[in-house]
């Protein structure tokens, strides 16, 4: 026997498959959101008197405020490539999502440039939508996003 137990390999441990509790039990899981907000794409609308806008994304699922992208100086399109992480109450797939287009600025309010919305249940694919922004009606631009339902496990 050697200073940290027996040399031989513990085959008990080693059979064990994943998600599996020690008596082979599956372990309870549950689903959760990883939304990417890819890019911000041809920005028509101007809020400021000088230059293009400095833009960022209000995101919020199911009307709850998930979180903000970073603002991006001086520009109409961006790449943002930013992660939010949630857990939806119920199923995932019924979760509404809903996207709000701001200018960022130094002096008084920021200003809302447009919005629009996404309804995983309606689409065939979750991978690399395109949510058209509008102000007023009228369009004035897009962001592209992807979203993946995962299954974790709790431990």
């Amino acid at each position: 026997m050697g200073l940290f137990g027996d040399s031989k390999k513990d085959k008990s441990r080693t059979k064990q498959k994943e998600g599996t509790g020690p008596s082979g039990t599956p372990v309870e899981t549950t689903k959760i959101i990883e939304l990417y907000v890819d890019s911000i794409n041809n920005i028509t609308r101007k809020t400021d008197v000088v230059g293009s806008i400095d833009p960022y994304v209000m995101v919020y699922a199911n009307d709850v405020l998930v979180g903000k992208t970073k603002p991006v100086n001086n520009t109409t399109s961006v790449v943002i490539n930013e992660l939010f992480v949630f857990k939806s109450k119920g199923d995932p797939i019924t979760t509404k999502l809903r996207f709000t287009l701001m200018d960022d600025d130094d002096i008084g309010d920021d200003d809302e440039v447009g919005s629009g919305s996404f309804n995983p249940a309606v689409e065939e694919s979750l991978d690399n939508q395109l949510i058209h922004l509008k102000w007023k009606g009228k369009d004035i631009g897009s962001l592209s996003i992807t979203m993946k339902i995962k299954e974790i496990m709790l431990v």
